[in-house]
Order: structure tokens, then sequence, then C-alpha cells
């Protein structure tokens, strides 16, 4: 398999819910359990934080330290920035974009992806109706992302790592869909860590199936949710950021229509 690196975007200055990444979840912050899921996968040789240099990410920082975990700190606003500054360090063929209020990321869901790019040389993947339980974690061709970066000046793009250019490109990209497993397909629901409600499920979930001797398979998650829809309500209030519902409604009929150059069924084990 070719060189992927999995870079995790994080800062503490988040607007809705300042200092998400270091909330705790059963004795450990967000951003060790989001940074510990991604060693998980098989294919990934090496896992980063991507953080900035602003002050305010200071505290993360003396974590990542203290922790021995990989960072990287660049640009507060320029995210891409930051992603390429260690792209050209490690040169990897593949890129997990990991954001790190989903501390729920799928290592399985990540070696899909990976895998379905190198077997049809692909630069992006699409999902059609993925549902909440695979958000957080989408792996992306490096050359991809180094052409955006210099062919684009656009904030948008520098801020969500050339999300806006891919979503209103696809006809130029090599497209491979990949069907995620219709068991953990998980719709109606909400995973991501944007305000205190969302806390509270992850808390829950975590107090429930979390333990340091049995990893949290996204299988033990779905399951728990889908066997207890009271718990779906906690946040389901809670909406997404406009841009992301935006692109989601603007984009998805071209999506869906535009080429792909192959279909990759979820393996278990890929």
């Amino acid at each position: 398999m070719q060189k992927t690196i999995a870079i995790i975007q994080a800062r503490m200055s988040s607007t809705r819910l300042p200092g998400k990444v270091m909330l705790d979840l059963a004795g450990k912050p967000v951003i060790w359990h989001v940074y510990n899921r991604a060693l998980h996968s098989k294919y990934v040789s090496e896992v980063i934080v991507a953080t900035s240099k602003d002050k305010s990410d200071d505290e993360l920082v003396e974590f990542l330290k203290a922790n021995s975990m990989n960072y990287y700190r660049g640009s507060l606003d320029n995210v891409l920035e930051r992603f390429m500054d260690i792209i050209y360090d490690k040169k990897p063929k593949y890129v997990v974009r990991i954001t790190a209020d989903c501390p729920h990321i799928c290592p399985v869901w990540i070696d899909n992806q990976i895998s379905a790019l190198s077997l049809f040389d692909a630069d992006v993947v699409y999902c059609e109706n993925v549902g909440c339980a695979f958000e957080g974690a989408g792996v992306i061709k490096a050359d991809v992302l180094d052409y955006i970066y210099k062919n684009t000046n656009d904030a948008l793009n520098k801020e969500h790592v050339g999300a806006i250019y891919i979503t209103q490109n696809p006809d130029k990209l090599r497209i491979v869909e990949v069907c995620p497993k219709d068991s953990l397909i998980l719709q109606n629901c909400r995973l991501t860590l944007d305000e205190k409600e969302d806390y509270e499920l992850y808390k829950i979930i975590y107090e429930k199936l979390y333990t340091q001797k049995h990893f949290m398979y996204l299988e033990d998650i779905v399951n728990l949710l889908k066997s207890n829809p009271q718990l779906i309500n906690i946040n389901k209030n809670i909406q997404h950021k406009p841009l992301n519902i935006e692109l989601q409604t603007k984009y998805t009929d071209i999506w869906k229509n535009a080429k792909k150059i192959g279909k990759f069924f979820w393996q278990d084990n890929p």
C-alpha cells in the first residue's frame, strides 16, 4: 500500500464549544481518543495533529508533548497550509483528513477508503447515503490538495482544506464510490462535537462502551444508538454549520451524477 498519513486538524478556539478537543471522555481528552483511534488504521503510517501557532493552542500542544503525540503548528486560519506543510515534509501518496470533533472515527472505514483509492488509482472518495457514523475521516490523494493549494486563493478553501474546490469540480477528479456496510449506516442522528448537547451524548457513549481493555468499535456505537433511540434525542435539535449544510444540499445532485471510475464495497478486513 502507498504511504498514507493521517492529519488531525485541531484548535482550542472553537466558537460554539471552546476548548472542545480537550474535553474529558472516560478520563482522556477528546484529542487523545481521536489520535489513538486513528492509530488503529493498518494502512496509516503516521498520525499528526495539525494545530496553530496561536497562543490559544498552547494548552493543547503541552498535552500533545506530554503524551508523545506528533504535532505541527502552523497558520490559525489557513488550515490547508497546515496540511501542505506536513505533506511537503512527509511526502505521502494519500492523506486522511480527520476532524478532531469526531471522537468516534472508524479505522476500518479509513482503511476501506485507502484501499479504494489505491485499487482504482482515484483522487477522492464518494459515498452515497453514508449516514452520520462515518463522518470525521476522509481520505484524499495528496496531489489533489497540492493542486488546490497552488491554484486557489479562496479563503474558504484555505479554511476547509480544499473542500469547496472539490465539491465544485467533480468532473476534474477521478472519483471512486465506496459503499459502507449497511448495518453501520445511521440516519437521522448526529455524531459530531459542536455543542454541549453533543458532548452529553458522547459522554454517555463513552461511559457505556469505552474501557482501556476494549477498543470501542463503530458497530458498538451504532448498536447502542439503534437500541436506545432516546439517546439520539439528546442533540437532535443541533444543526451543522450553515456552510456544511449549503455544500451538502447544493452539490448532492452534482456529485451523485458525476462520473465514477469504479465502486468499492465495504470489507471488514480491507
